[in-house]
C-alpha cells in the first residue's frame, strides 16, 4: 500500500510539473515564511579575498556624484578597495563588521558612497532574486564616527533594489533615510512599509513587487542641504529582515 501511495504521489508531482510549470518554479527564491528573521549580511564570511553576504552574495563599495569634478571618495579593504574592510569591534571579540571611510566634497548635491549587498550569489553574471515580502522590518547596526557633528553625516539611507527581474527601473527604488544617534554602535529598525520612492524617480514601482524580487540592499552616506564637505568613518553590521 505504501508503495502504491508513493507511486501515486510521484505521478501527481510529475503531471503538475508538465501541465502547471509555474507551480513548480518561481522567478525568485522565497525566504522561509515561518522564519522570524533573515540574516542578509553579518560580515563574517570571506570568499576569494573579499567579504560576501551571509549566503555568499557580492558586496561592493561604489560612489555616485552629480559633479564629476568633485567626486565622492571612499576607502575600504587594502588590496580590494571596492570592498569594505572587516574589523573586530573590540579586542577578543570574534564578531566582525564592515567598515569604510568616505569623503563627500562640495559642491555636489547628490554625492553618495554606497555599500551594495547582494543577498545571494550571482548566477551567470546576473543577480538572483528572492522574495522577502513576508517580513515587516529591516534592521542594521551602525557606528558613524563624528555623528552628530560637522565632520560626519547625520543620516544614512537604506534602499531596496531589484535588477534584472522585469522591473523597469535603474535608480530611484524604494528607500528610507534614517537619522543617526550619538556616537556609539546602535541598532536601527526600519519598517518596510515606510520605504518609498523619491520624487525624482524616473518611473513608479510598487514597493511590494520590489520586495518580492529583491536582488540587493544598498546602504549609503549622502549629501544633505547643499552638501557641505564632510568625511568620516562608518561601521555596519547585522543587516537583518525581521518580523518583530
Amino acid at each position: 500500500m505504501k508503495t502504491l501511495i508513493s507511486i501515486f504521489a510521484f505521478l501527481v508531482l510529475a503531471l503538475s510539473a508538465i501541465f502547471f510549470p509555474g507551480a513548480a518554479h518561481s522567478s525568485a527564491n522565497v525566504a522561509a515564511p515561518q522564519a522570524s528573521q533573515l540574516v542578509y549580511a553579518d560580515f563574517e564570511t570571506m570568499k576569494d579575498g573579499r567579504p560576501v553576504s551571509a549566503r555568499g552574495g557580492w558586496i561592493q563599495l561604489q560612489n555616485n556624484q552629480e559633479n564629476p569634478g568633485t567626486p565622492a571618495k571612499f576607502k575600504g579593504m587594502q588590496g580590494a578597495n571596492d570592498a569594505p574592510e572587516l574589523v573586530h569591534l573590540k579586542a577578543g571579540d570574534p564578531n566582525r563588521a564592515a567598515m569604510f571611510t568616505y569623503e563627500l566634497p562640495a559642491p555636489n548635491q547628490y554625492a553618495t558612497v554606497t555599500l551594495s549587498i547582494h543577498g545571494l550569489p550571482d548566477k551567470d553574471g546576473k543577480p538572483v532574486a528572492e522574495d522577502v515580502s513576508g517580513f515587516s522590518n529591516i534592521s542594521l547596526q551602525v557606528y558613524a564616527k563624528g555623528v552628530p557633528g560637522p565632520t560626519g553625516v547625520q543620516a544614512l539611507r537604506v534602499e531596496l533594489i531589484s535588477h534584472g527581474q522585469g522591473i523597469n527601473l535603474q535608480w530611484g527604488f524604494p528607500q528610507k533615510n534614517f537619522k543617526l544617534s550619538a556616537n556609539g554602535f546602535n541598532t536601527y529598525k526600519i519598517p518596510l512599509k515606510s520605504l518609498s520612492q523619491p520624487p525624482y524617480a524616473p518611473d513608479r514601482v510598487d514597493a511590494k513587487e520590489v520586495l518580492k524580487k529583491l536582488t540587493e540592499v544598498q546602504i549609503s552616506v549622502f549629501c544633505e542641504n547643499g552638501c557641505a564637505p564632510i568625511n568620516g568613518t562608518v561601521v555596519i553590521d547585522n543587516v537583518i529582515f525581521t518580523n518583530n
